[in-house]
């Protein structure tokens, strides 16, 4: 099941909640922090995601619908660093090996790490289905039409 994380920056109070959780979760953050906002992978298409498209050991890999990094596969290249998009890969260097997001797929967290300990309520997981079934919500629908309208108004 593909899954999505989903941030509400009007929401975000700035602090370091999430990024902290990360870091006691897997050693290392996993998400970075922009001037207001974290920033997680984006969780890219499998067969499209630059970051494993370009290593060249495929320690990128699809489990369960994520891409995870094998450790052991890892050789630090950083190629994968390089091309992705949003450059949210890091290295642990007590691993020995880069890291990225897996929305705590790789731990015992039933919600991910990032997401329990958001205290302003800011981070959401959706799966692609339940994102495909908001789309076919009529009403969900309408109150997205609207929104999308007085946000174009404001911009």
């Amino acid at each position: 099941m593909k899954t999505l994380m989903v941030i509400d920056p009007d929401r975000c109070s700035e602090c370091y909640d999430c990024i902290n959780a990360c870091k006691k979760e897997h050693g290392v953050a996993r998400t970075k922090k922009s001037s207001t906002v974290p920033i997680f992978c984006l969780q890219c298409h499998p067969e499209k995601a630059p970051c494993a498209r370009i290593c060249p050991t495929g320690a990128i890999k699809e489990e369960s619908g994520s891409l995870v990094v094998d450790e052991d596969s890892c050789i630090l290249c950083r190629l994968c660093m390089i091309a992705c998009p949003i450059g949210i890969l890091v290295i642990d260097d007590a691993k020995k090996s880069v890291q990225k997001c897996t929305l705590c797929m790789d731990s015992d967290c039933l919600l991910p790490a990032c997401v329990d300990a958001c205290k302003d309520n800011v981070l959401k997981i959706f799966s692609i289905e339940d994102l495909e079934d908001l789309r076919n919500d009529v009403d969900f629908t309408e109150v997205l039409e609207e929104a999308m309208k007085s946000y174009k108004t404001k911009i």
